[in-house]
């Protein structure tokens, strides 16, 4: 073969080359315009207060990905429904039903959802400029994790922000060696701060219906049975328990959560299926932590009883917090455990 022969067959193998990858790239951005990368799922419940920052936090993502908005209106009484119809976004869709609770109308977003990955934000929160990348990124990059979540800001009613630990003890994204471990020191996973893929969460079933407060906790216990979990400490989402909230009825809202708390033995059903029979220490922890939360929800109700029974059996490892530790104190007497009643409820009730 003399050069000029190789000369001219290299041309043609480096254009072929060259219209393969064209080609390629195009079917990839077709694929890529036709594709949800991220279902983002809103109830919304009397929240024309907050909806519209809510949705801001969203449209203000510098991101690649492309994502649908499916807010759930859960029969609300003010203006949200009429906020939300004069948005001009071609990816917003609005569901309107009646009031049946935040776990319906999350599984009918889910319904609907067609995105690769799902979210759920609720209305009176909202997201940090990079969530949306950052946490696709990460489950595109890690196949075996089956959902992810960033550290968050909770703004409280007395102005303070509170924030995990855990935020400022890691500076790089990570997969979780333990879930319930990282969980039972932490309580790092909250409602808007995750990431999950969306085929396993439909094949999960949701959230569960009959649970009205933890439900969405819950789900993240059960969701870490199926696969790994991945951890992004950087603050991208703010829970707001703020003036805004509380502005929006948020004391009614929680009295009706309250009176609806269960015990933990209804609360684990789905979960320890999947765990062995001899309980892990570190689920014991994580559990515990629940266990304390839905006995001061059990207490704000007015369900006394129900409540000491399960500190006493629980409460060795309950939160070792000062809550935590005046119910493991007035657990063994029901006087001690009534004046402890009546305090939590004063405290909770006549907050500024």
């Amino acid at each position: 073969m003399d050069d000029q022969y190789l000369d001219e067959l290299q041309k043609e193998i480096y254009q072929k080359t060259k219209l393969s990858f064209i080609r390629h790239e195009i079917n990839y951005n077709i694929y890529r315009m036709k594709t949800i990368d991220l279902s983002i799922i809103i109830p919304v419940y009397n929240a024309a207060l907050s909806i519209e920052r809510c949705l801001n936090s969203i449209f203000k993502q510098d991101t690649q990905y492309t994502y649908e908005i499916i807010l759930i209106d859960d029969g609300s009484k003010d203006d949200s429904v009429n906020i939300i119809k004069k948005i001009s976004k071609k990816n917003i869709i609005l569901h309107q039903q009646n009031n049946a609770g935040p776990s319906v109308a999350r599984n009918k977003g889910i319904e609907l959802s067609k995105g690769r990955y799902c979210a759920f934000l609720d209305a009176d929160d909202y997201w940090i400029n990079g969530f949306i990348e950052k946490t696709i990124n990460f489950l595109d990059f890690h196949p075996e994790c089956i959902a992810v979540n960033v550290a968050q800001k909770h703004l409280t009613i007395s102005g303070n922000s509170l924030i995990p630990s855990c935020y400022s003890q890691y500076s790089m994204p990570f997969i979780l060696t333990d879930f319930f471990s990282f969980w039972a020191d932490y309580m790092h996973v909250c409602t808007g701060s995750v990431v999950i893929r969306n085929d396993k969460l439909k094949d999960i079933g949701g959230m569960r219906t009959d649970l009205r407060i933890t439900e969405d906790l819950e789900l993240w216990a059960l969701i870490s049975t199926y696969g790994q979990w991945g951890f992004i400490p950087e603050i991208l989402f703010v829970s707001d328990g703020g003036d805004t909230t509380r502005s929006i009825g948020w004391l009614n809202k929680m009295k009706i959560r309250w009176k609806n708390a269960p015990n933990i033995e209804v609360w684990e059903k789905r979960i320890i299926r999947h765990l062995p029979k001899e309980l892990p220490l570190n689920y014991l922890r994580a559990r515990g932590r629940i266990s304390r939360n839905l006995t001061y929800c059990q207490i704000l109700s007015g369900r006394l009883s129900l409540s000491r029974k399960e500190a006493l059996k629980y409460g060795s490892y309950f939160d070792k917090d000062i809550i935590g530790f005046l119910m493991n104190i007035a657990k063994y007497n029901s006087f001690t455990w009534w004046i402890l009643s009546r305090f939590l409820q004063y405290r909770e009730f006549h907050r500024k």
